[in-house]
């Protein structure tokens, strides 16, 4: 059975998982999971984006920001070029929406960007390392704003923005310094290329190093650290950024494959 949801019906969800005014949010999503939205648009992915940034906004107020991720996987490609306004996302709809909102900033990472805005975003994603998951780079310095919470729109508790941000910090065995290169364009005009090094912290390509959130997110959610509320035929999850980055690293600390599927292999 398909259920259906509206505009409203977001708001009052968010409202029930405590989002309010000054909060930063990162945002991920999976609109196809959450169920039929009440519209009579056509355009339903851009329908339910527009009511869920709307919401969003409203609830934290000016002095919020919102993040998202725009992971493009650049430098891996044949043309190895990466533009900072005109490269699409490769992980869905909405972040390829949220990047042609007015006052977007995105960060020069060619491999895994992150777009916001809000009084906060400048800090968090210009003049970052030239690395993904290195000194800092963006999720190192998400760890220090005040009240960031994770926003996981149809998705469940695996997903962890910082996870390959906690496996550098660990020096796990399953992943390795990858020197990169490719050119980078700032601005919109192409005589402003720039060709770059940079460096990625890539897994060995074996089925033991897949990633795997729910090891981590299952005892969250035992933990209660995550704030949870059915939506539709889905759920919106929300949990402290720093909270989950600590307690991910405790666990982490004893067991560096916890963040993979394993078994571990010398």
């Amino acid at each position: 059975m398909i259920n259906e949801y509206n505009k409203s019906d977001l708001f009052r969800t968010f409202q029930k998982l405590d989002i309010k005014k000054g909060d930063s949010i990162f945002l991920s999503t999976s609109l196809g999971m959450l169920g039929k939205p009440k519209t009579t648009n056509k355009n339903i992915l851009l329908t339910v984006s527009n009511w869920i940034l709307e919401s969003l906004e409203k609830l934290i107020g000016e002095k919020g920001n919102i993040f998202v991720p725009t992971y493009s996987y650049s430098f891996t490609k044949k043309k190895k070029i990466f533009s900072v306004k005109n490269t699409k996302s490769t992980i869905g709809y909405f972040p390829n929406f949220f990047l042609k909102k007015k006052g977007i900033i995105r960060s020069k990472d060619p491999m895994v960007s992150i777009a916001g805005y809000g009084p906060q975003a400048k800090y968090v994603l210009e003049k970052i390392s030239n690395t993904s998951f290195g000194k800092n780079c963006a999720f190192e310095r998400l760890l220090k704003l005040k009240s960031l919470k994770c926003c996981h729109i149809g998705l469940g508790v695996n997903w962890m923005p910082f996870i390959h941000y906690l496996e550098w910090k660990n020096n796990v065995p399953f992943r390795f310094k990858k020197n990169l290169s490719g050119k980078i364009i700032l601005k919109k005009m192409k005589k402003k290329q720039k060709k770059i090094n940079w460096v990625y912290h890539a897994r060995y390509l074996r089925k033991e190093t897949q990633a795997d959130g729910y090891k981590i997110g299952r005892l969250a959610l035992k933990r209660k650290l995550y704030n949870y509320c059915k939506i539709a035929n889905s759920a919106i999850y929300v949990i402290d950024y720093k909270k989950f980055f600590v307690f991910a690293k405790k666990l982490t600390k004893k067991n560096k494959w916890l963040t993979v599927e394993g078994p571990k292999f010398y």
